[in-house]
C-alpha cells in the first residue's frame, strides 16, 4: 500500500509540471496596450540606464534572427543570450491550455523593475491534472515585474517550446539561465535605482535631476523589434 501511494505522488508531482503553465495572463475584456519600446546596444549609454547593475532585454518578435530572445547586461557587457518563450498573443477562453479564467495571453512590453521574486512560485490562474494537490502549477525562479507577469524557469516538458510564443504572458526561460539570473536580481535588492517611465523616460524633479527609489538594480526592457 505504502508503494502505491508513493508512486501515485511521484505521478502527481510530474503531471502537474507536465501541464504547467504561467500565472501571468490577463483577465482584461480588451487587449492589453503595447508601448513602442526600441531599445539598441545604444541604449546602454544612457546616464539613468546605466545606473542599473543589470539589464534583461528581452525581444517578443516572432520573426527574424533576434525573435523570441532574451540578453543580460551587467555594467553595460553582455553576458548571457538565450532563447525564451513569451505569451501567445491570443484572446483565451477560460479552458483553454487549463486557463481558469477568460484571459489575453499578452507579454507587456515596456521598461519594467522587478516587484519582487519567489524561488519557488505557484500559480493559481492555471491548472493541470492533480494540480491542486501541489498548491498550483509550478513557475520556479519567477521574477515578477507587472502584476502576475515573470520571467521563469520553462515548466517541465515545454522546454523545447523555447524560442517560440508559447506562454501565457509570462516570459519563460531555460532552466540554468533562470536560477542564475534569480540569484543576480536578488542579491542587488535594496540598491538605489533611477525611477522612469514605462516607456523608458526618466523621472526628474522640478529643477531637473534624477529622481530615485530603492529596489532591484536590474532593468527590464520588453519590445517586440524584427531584426
Amino acid at each position: 500500500m505504502k508503494i502505491l501511494i508513493a508512486t501515485l505522488f511521484a505521478f502527481v508531482l510530474t503531471s502537474s509540471g507536465a501541464f504547467a503553465q504561467d500565472e501571468g495572463a490577463s483577465t482584461s475584456t480588451s487587449r492589453p496596450v503595447d508601448i513602442a519600446v526600441n531599445f539598441t546596444a545604444d541604449s546602454l549609454q544612457l546616464p539613468w540606464i546605466k545606473e542599473f547593475r543589470y539589464v534583461v532585454v528581452v525581444n517578443k518578435a516572432v520573426s527574424g534572427s533576434e525573435k523570441q530572445s532574451i540578453r543580460v547586461y551587467e555594467y553595460g557587457q553582455l553576458i548571457r543570450n538565450d532563447k525564451v518563450s513569451t505569451g501567445r498573443d491570443a484572446f483565451e477562453k477560460k479552458g483553454e491550455h487549463h486557463s481558469k479564467h477568460d484571459s489575453w495571453s499578452v507579454t507587456p512590453t515596456g521598461f519594467y523593475t522587478p516587484d519582487y521574486l519567489d524561488i519557488d512560485h505557484k500559480s493559481s490562474s492555471y491548472g493541470g491534472r492533480f494540480s491542486w494537490l501541489v498548491g498550483g502549477v509550478k513557475m520556479p525562479y519567477a521574477i515578477f515585474f507587472n502584476g502576475g507577469i515573470a520571467l521563469h524557469q520553462a515548466p517541465k516538458g515545454t522546454e523545447g517550446q523555447l524560442g517560440s510564443s508559447a506562454s501565457g504572458g509570462c516570459i519563460r526561460l531555460p532552466g540554468a539561465l533562470a536560477s542564475d539570473l534569480f540569484a543576480r536580481v536578488n542579491e542587488t535588492d535594496g540598491a538605489q535605482i533611477p525611477k522612469f517611465t514605462i516607456d523608458g523616460n526618466p523621472k526628474l524633479d522640478a529643477e531637473g535631476h534624477q529622481l530615485y527609489r530603492k529596489g532591484f538594480s536590474a532593468l527590464i526592457i520588453v519590445q517586440s523589434q524584427v531584426r
